[in-house]
């Protein structure tokens, strides 16, 4: 469906932009039904020649100059490119011109026309060319006969083919159904491998040239990789380093620290064992004025001596040492089963990484054992100091195998990596050595059996037979081109009497003219018997037919030509463009012409998009009358626009804008003009424009400023 246009030269448009002029709302474009109102000279058929010129592939010729861009649901059509996937049909002066050539007679006769282009006589003349052509077996003549002789050699010749193939058809039918197909290491079980599959492969490896066969070793190695099963997805491994330089630190600290006296016991000092069983018992008799073990008195005096021994600073001291014991306990057990756990196991890693896995493993667990051995030094070194707090001490050598951890992981991270790619691509690997195998396997096949001797005494046979199925089958394209042709030179010919028949219909249903009618009738044109129609009053021909009888002839004209599209399978595809169809006629058939347009047109709803424009206020009236579509939610698909001359500078240009509502609510041309003259009155219309409006209404109406 056609939504916006932009015109940057043509005719009366210059430097139109649809999105300046009418807007950017998403309802701001036009829609399926749209109704153009635009007074004489506006540039309605200019616009419509836009349309013509895309269903004529070509641009106007009056407007070679012509740039403009029309958007689509799907696309954008351009003057350089008019390719539209909708067909368009437009109905305009220049319609009329090329159809009716009778309407510009100079001379003021008019002349016979042809209608939808067709001609009898000629149909036939060529009807009668094609069946000479054709011939007949019957008449042993012709294309016909030709092909019968064809087709009867190739049946002889094919039938000797069939049995000098047969030999070789049974072995390799044989070969494909009965070894190859039902082996899961020359195809996966469920393919459809058939002889021409195997003919094919045959093929592929003569023309290859190279030796396929694979020794016994080379076999079971392929087979044993096709056996292997898909191991499951492993995650990659956390780079987590080990804590353990900055333990090695903590305890270094804890260590070293020392503790300040003010006052000791010291058979405390001097003896370890002794100072940590009082150390618990103060813990036990907080509080107490006598010992809980032997019942002797504990003096405040004794009490200062022992709180003044066991400081808050030494005190703070064990407490971090416990944490830090705590904290080294839990870190010892945090390597546990840190591959296990994540699935890094032996048995789901495949046979090809299997040695590398184990290098790997190996030294993963001297690592692992090292950083235990590590941990439980530090905690040693850490209980030494805790039961002699009051003497700092050097921490032991101590070796941190962090680096040579996250070194690992790595190092399984990338086998992970690889055993995931491995697993991604196994099914493909299984077919590349199915592949091998069985190419192997038929290569073998073919040398047994001497395939190409085989091949060799048929293959001349082949070659003739193609080349005589070649030969018939140019025939055959060329026998249908031809009873195509004929069958739509037949459908010409009946379709000629058919259109007049519409049209006189029309004439007759929707304007009550009976007396005015189309008839086919022979013709001479340069020595050559034509069928054309003329237009009859009665029982003569008619002349100097009036401007108003000219249009309603030309507007069924169009009607009839775009009937069977509007009834056809796809209607939703045509774009139809009435421009203003009622010159110089009477309110009575402006009436009938919209009753055309509705009961044929729009009531159907049968087309992708419809456009109308006129002049005529009292035929714009009706048009608001047309049946609408409608959207999913019966919203009315209608969109009204209005086309004016606008003065730019010295020269006037067109302009298509949305139709106000002072018009588009209202039927007289006197709400158009009151609503210019308020917006003068206003002051609101100035420059060029204002001018414009007071010379029109000063021309139309003769009435002063």
């Amino acid at each position: 469906m056609i939504t916006k246009i932009d015109i940057e030269r043509f005719g009366l448009f210059s430097n139109y932009c649809w999105k300046q002029h009418i807007g950017t709302e998403n309802n701001h474009i036009f829609s399926k039904m749209n109704i153009i109102y635009g007074r004489n000279y506006s540039g309605k058929t200019t616009l419509s020649r836009i349309f013509r010129c895309i269903e004529m592939k070509q641009l106007h010729n009056n407007y070679h100059n012509g740039i403009f861009a029309i958007t689509t649901d799907n696309s954008t059509i351009t003057n350089t490119n008019l390719v539209c996937s909708d067909k368009v049909r437009v109905y305009n002066t220049d319609f009329v011109r090329e159809n009716l050539s009778w309407l510009s007679n100079e001379e003021g006769d008019i002349k016979p026309f042809t209608l939808l282009g067709s001609n009898n006589v000629k149909a036939e003349k060529r009807i009668t060319e094609i069946n000479e052509v054709l011939g007949g077996i019957d008449a042993k003549k012709g294309l016909l006969y030709r092909k019968w002789q064809i087709e009867e050699n190739l049946q002889k010749r094919k039938q000797q083919f069939a049995k000098a193939k047969e030999k070789i058809q049974t072995l390799l039918t044989n070969k494909a159904n009965r070894e190859i197909k039902v082996n899961n290491y020359y195809v996966k079980q469920g393919t459809n491998y058939n002889i021409k599959t195997i003919q094919s492969e045959i093929d592929e490896i003569i023309d290859s040239e190279k030796s396929f066969i694979i020794d016994e070793k080379e076999k079971a190695i392929r087979k044993k990789r096709i056996d292997e099963s898909v191991k499951q997805e492993i995650a990659l491994l956390p780079i987590t380093k080990p804590h353990l330089s900055e333990y090695i630190k903590e305890v270094q600290e804890l260590l070293k620290r020392k503790i300040v006296l003010t006052q000791t016991l010291e058979e405390l000092v001097t003896n370890t064992l002794l100072q940590k069983w009082v150390d618990k018992g103060r813990v036990l008799n907080k509080n107490r004025e006598t010992c809980a073990f032997c019942g002797g008195i504990i003096t405040p005096d004794r009490w200062k001596l022992l709180d003044a021994h066991f400081s808050k600073e030494s005190e703070e001291l064990k407490k971090s040492i416990e944490e830090l014991l705590d904290k080294l306990e839990r870190s010892k057990k945090s390597l546990d089963g840190f591959l296990e756990t994540r699935g890094v196991k032996q048995e789901n890693i495949y046979e090809i990484f299997q040695d590398e896995y184990n290098q790997y493993y190996k030294e993963w667990t001297l690592y692992i054992d090292q950083y235990r051995d590590t941990i439980d030094l530090l905690i040693s070194q850490l209980q030494e100091r805790y039961n002699d707090i009051f003497t700092p001490r050097e921490i032991n050598t101590i070796v941190d195998c962090s680096e040579n951890i996250i070194e690992i992981i790595n190092h399984f991270n990338s086998l992970l990596q690889k055993n995931k790619n491995k697993s991604s691509t196994i099914t493909k690997d299984k077919d590349i050595y199915r592949k091998e195998l069985r190419y192997s396997e038929i290569q073998s096949f073919i040398n047994t059996i001497e395939y190409k001797k085989i091949c060799k005494d048929w293959k001349n046979e082949e070659k003739c037979i193609n080349s005589e199925e070649k030969k018939l089958d140019d025939l055959i394209k060329t026998i249908e081109e031809l009873r195509q042709e004929k069958q739509t030179k037949e459908l010409e010919a009946k379709d000629e009497g058919e259109a007049a028949k519409r049209i006189n219909e029309h004439l007759s249903d929707f304007f009550g003219h009976d007396s005015l009618t189309l008839e086919p009738a022979l013709i001479t044109e340069s020595n050559t018997p034509l069928t054309r129609f003329i237009i009859k009053r009665g029982e003569k021909e008619a002349h100097n037919l009036s401007e108003g009888e000219c249009s309603l002839i030309s507007f069924c004209y169009f009607i009839a030509k775009i009937e069977d599209e509007l009834n056809g399978a796809d209607h939703d595809k045509l774009i139809i463009y009435i421009d203003d169809p009622i010159s110089s006629l009477d309110n009575n058939h402006i009436f009938f012409m919209y009753s055309l347009i509705e009961t044929i047109v729009a009531k159907k709803g049968q087309y992708g998009q419809l456009f109308i424009s006129t002049h005529n206020l009292d035929f714009l009236k009706y048009l608001k009358r047309l049946t609408s579509p409608m959207d999913v939610n019966r919203k009315p698909l209608v969109q009204y626009f209005l086309i004016e001359k606008r003065k730019k500078m010295s020269e006037a240009i067109s302009c298509l804008k949305l139709m106000p509502s002072y018009l588009k609510d209202y039927v007289t041309e006197y709400n158009f003009l009151f609503h210019e003259i308020y917006n003068m009155a206003k002051g609101t219309t100035k420059g060029d424009k204002a001018k414009m409006i007071e010379n029109q209404y000063t021309h139309f109406y003769n009435v002063s400023n």
